[in-house]
């Protein structure tokens, strides 16, 4: 198997709900990003209006979202920074293998 098959969840290609969840965290965030960068270059009140009402639905969906992914214990937002990157890099170990 290799570490693509491996880090997909094998041959099946199933991805777990902790898989999605954090993959949907990535793409909210993102999308935050784009559209507070696009809210503060836009003139037009009318558009501005609706960038923001649309900034205000993907915080709170992004705030919803990465509080299940706390309680469900896929997402360690309070580790200490060092415990942080030695869980990334452990399980970056089990990838590649």
């Amino acid at each position: 198997m290799s570490w693509l098959e491996n880090f997909m969840g094998g041959n099946d290609n199933n991805m777990n709900d902790r898989d999605i969840a954090l993959n949907m965290l990535a793409s909210s965030k993102a999308g935050v990003g784009m559209l507070s960068a696009a809210l503060v270059e836009t003139t037009n009140p009318e558009l501005r209006q609706m960038l923001s009402s649309q900034l205000t639905a993907g915080i709170n969906g992004h705030f919803q979202l990465s509080d299940m992914a706390i309680r469900n214990g896929w997402y360690n937002a309070y580790d200490e920074p060092l415990e942080q990157i030695y869980a990334v890099s452990k399980e970056t170990k089990n990838i590649i293998r």
